[in-house]
């Protein structure tokens, strides 16, 4: 089965962050809203 390298990448990266945080959800979501509001200009919001 071919693996999508982009996607590996994806789910390596979701991997260490979550081990990063002890698999904790509401350490992994303050983290991502940490990272939301420091680049504030890369998100798009859908109206």
């Amino acid at each position: 089965m071919w693996k999508d390298p982009i996607v590996e990448e994806i789910h390596n990266i979701r991997e260490e962050i979550a081990r990063e945080y002890n698999y904790d959800l509401n350490r992994i979501m303050d983290h991502l809203r940490e990272k939301e509001i420091e680049h504030a200009d890369r998100i798009i919001y859908k109206k």
